[in-house]
């Protein structure tokens, strides 16, 4: 169920908030509002999407090299290992 919210607009806001509602037909200044939440919405929900197209890989046809990074983490702890033995 909605909920009602008071907000304070300056002069300003508020002149360009009642323009809005007559030029695009809208039956309330609640309507506008709801209006630009959705359209913000939908272009953060876009910009995610982009987002996270990017993050699904680097561009590489191949799979991502796990087995080799293993291999020096392997190495790397190894090294360290002995090098704490010497110390």
């Amino acid at each position: 169920m909605p909920e009602t919210l008071n907000i304070s607009l300056a002069p300003g806001q508020l002149a360009w908030l009642k323009a809005r509602k007559e030029q695009e037909g809208f039956a309330t200044a609640s309507d506008v509002v709801r209006d630009l939440i959705r359209r913000q919405q939908e272009m953060e929900r876009a910009a995610l999407g982009i987002a996270f197209e990017k993050l699904q890989g680097d561009g590489s046809p191949h799979p991502e090299p796990v087995a080799e990074i293993m291999k020096v983490v392997t190495r790397v702890k190894k090294e360290r290992r002995e090098t704490n033995r010497r110390s």
